[in-house]
C-alpha cells in the first residue's frame, strides 16, 4: 500500500465516522491479560498513541512490560531551522521517558533511522526475535498496524507479526494513522477488538500524550517547525483504544514432510534442484541486488545462493517445520534469514528489489500469485519464476499456466526465457 504524505493539518476520516462505524460497534473487548507485554514502535510517540491503555493497565497489575522503539524519530521535522535531528532525537528520547515514567516500563532504543525502516528489517528482526522468543506462552506483543499507511509503522507490524506468528505468541496491531487516512471500511475484514479505558486511564493517557510535545505543538512560527498531530488527529486517541489482532500461524499441507523427513525434496543433494539454482544464479540480469526475497523458500537452499549476490536475502515460507531446516541451511550466513509467512500474506515490507519464487506458484490460488506479483511491479523488484513440468496431484497448477498468468502481468515484461524438459525459467522486469 503507498503511504501518503501526512501533514500536520490533514483533517482526515473524522472521528465520528469512526465510532458510528459497524466494524467499531461490533468489536468484541479485549478482556484477556497477557503474563508479559511488549510494544514495539517504530517512533517515540506511537506506543503511547496506540497501545498506552495496555501498558498502563499492565502497570496496574504488576505485568512486564518492555517498549521497543526503532528509531528516536528524529525524521520528524524535516528542514526544521529550530532543531538539528540530534537535538530532536534526543528531546523525543526525553519525551518518550516523561510519557511512560511512573509505568515501570523498561525502554530498549534501536537506534535505526527515522523514515528508512524499510532498509533496515533484517536488524530489527535480529533485535526483536530473541525478545519475543523469550516471552512466555501467554505474553501479547502490540506493534503499529501492518496496514497502517506510514511506511515505517508497516515495515515494524509485518516483521513483528512474523516473528510472533513463528513463536506462537500473540500479535495485536495498533492503527494509529490509518485512523487519519483510512475509511471505516478498512477495519471490516480484520479482527478488531476494544480495550475499554476507564476515566484514570484516559487522564493517565492524556498526560503521556501531552508530553510529546515536540508532536503535539509547533516548536516554532516556521511551517517546517509545525505540530504533527493536529487536535483533530489526537482526538481519535482520547477514548478507548483499538486493536486489530494479527492472525497467527496455521497448519501447511508439508508440515510432516519437513518434520519427519528434513528435506523431503532432496534439495541439498538433487541434480535438478542444483541445476536449477545454477540457471537461476544466471539468469540474473543485474550483477548485484540489494535485497532478494525468496517466496516459498522451503530448506532455503536457493536463499543461501542468492545471498551471495546480494547485500541481504530473506527466505519466507509458511511451514513452522520447513523454517527450522531453513535456519539450519543459513547457519553462520550474516546477510541470510528467514521469515514465517504465507503467499496470501503478501510480500514483506522492505525494500526489495528481486523477488524469487521457486515452484510456489503452482501450490498456490492464482490470486495470491497475482497479488505477489502486482507487489514486486509496484516496488519495481525483478521477478524471477523457476517451476517443474511434471504432475502431480497437489499441484493446484502446471509450469505453463504459472508463468502464462505471470507473463501476462501488465506493467511487467520478460527479459529470460528458458524452457527445456524439466522446468520453466523466465525474469520478468518492471517495464
Amino acid at each position: 500500500m503507498s503511504a501518503p504524505r501526512f501533514e500536520g493539518d490533514d483533517a482526515g476520516t473524522p472521528h465520528e465516522a469512526w465510532l458510528e462505524s459497524a466494524a467499531l460497534r461490533a468489536a468484541p473487548v479485549l478482556d484477556r491479560q497477557p503474563g508479559a507485554l511488549l510494544v514495539v514502535a517504530a517512533h517515540p510517540d506511537d506506543e503511547v498513541l496506540g497501545a498506552f491503555g495496555s501498558i498502563h493497565e499492565a502497570a496496574r497489575r504488576g505485568i512486564p512490560v518492555t517498549v521497543v522503539v526503532a528509531s528516536d524519530g528524529e525524521g520528524s521535522h524535516p528542514g526544521s531551522p529550530t532543531l538539528s535531528q540530534a537535538a530532536l532525537a534526543q528531546q523525543r528520547r526525553t519525551e518518550q521517558e516523561a510519557a511512560l515514567a511512573g509505568t515501570g516500563a523498561h525502554i530498549l532504543r534501536l537506534g535505526l533511522p527515522d523514515g528508512a525502516l524499510r532498509r533496515h528489517r533484517r536488524e530489527l528482526v535480529a533485535a526483536i526475535a530473541p525478545l519475543i522468543a523469550a516471552l512466555p506462552s501467554d505474553a501479547r506483543v502490540i506493534a503499529p498496524w501492518a496496514r497502517d499507511g506510514h511506511p515505517d509503522h508497516e515495515l515494524v507490524g509485518d516483521a513483528v507479526a512474523a516473528i510472533a506468528r513463528e513463536a506462537g505468541r500473540e500479535c495485536a496491531w495498533a492503527p494509529i494513522w490509518a485512523w487519519l487516512w483510512g475509511e471505516p471500511g478498512l477495519l471490516d475484514d480484520v479482527a478488531l477488538h476494544r480495550l475499554p479505558l476507564d476515566a484514570d486511564a484516559r487522564e493517565v493517557k492524556a498526560r503521556a500524550i501531552a508530553a510529546h510535545r515536540s508532536q503535539i505543538a509547533a516548536l516554532s512560527p516556521d511551517p517546517a517547525d509545525r505540530a504533527v498531530l493536529s487536535p483533530s488527529m489526537l482526538a481519535r486517541f482520547a477514548g478507548d483504544e483499538w486493536l486489530v489482532l494479527a492472525p497467527p500461524a496455521r497448519p501447511m499441507p508439508f508440515d510432516e514432510r519437513y518434520a519427519d523427513e528434513g528435506d523431503p525434496w532432496s534439495t541439498r543433494t538433487a541434480w535438478y534442484e542444483r541445476r536449477k539454482r545454477a540457471l537461476v544464479l544466471a539468469a540474473l540480469p543485474e550483477q548485484h541486488y540489494r535485497l532478494a526475497v525468496e517466496v516459498g523458500c522451503g530448506t532455503a537452499m536457493l536463499t543461501a545462493e542468492l545471498a551471495t549476490r546480494c547485500d541481504a536475502a530473506l527466505g519466507v515460507d509458511a511451514s513452522l517445520p520447513a523454517l527450522a531446516e531453513a535456519r539450519r541451511t543459513i547457519a553462520g550466513r550474516t546477510n541470510a534469514w528467514v521469515e514465517h509467512r504465507a503467499v496470501h500474506d503478501g510480500l514483506p515490507r522492505a525494500d526489495v528489489d528481486l523477488i524469487v519464487l521457486s515452484e510456489i506458484g503452482s501450490y498456490v490460488e492464482a490470486d495470491a500469485l497475482r497479488g505477489i506479483l502486482h507487489e514486486a511491479r509496484d516496488a519495481g523488484a525483478q521477478v524471477v519464476l523457476c517451476h517443474w513440468r511434471g504432475e502431480g496431484e497437489d499441484l493446484l497448477a502446471s509450469a505453463e499456466q504459472v508463468h502464462a498468468l505471470a507473463a501476462g502481468t501488465t506493467g511487467m515484461r520478460r527479459v529470460v526465457e528458458h524452457r527445456d524438459a524439466a522446468f520453466l525459467l523466465d525474469v520478468l522486469v518492471p517495464s
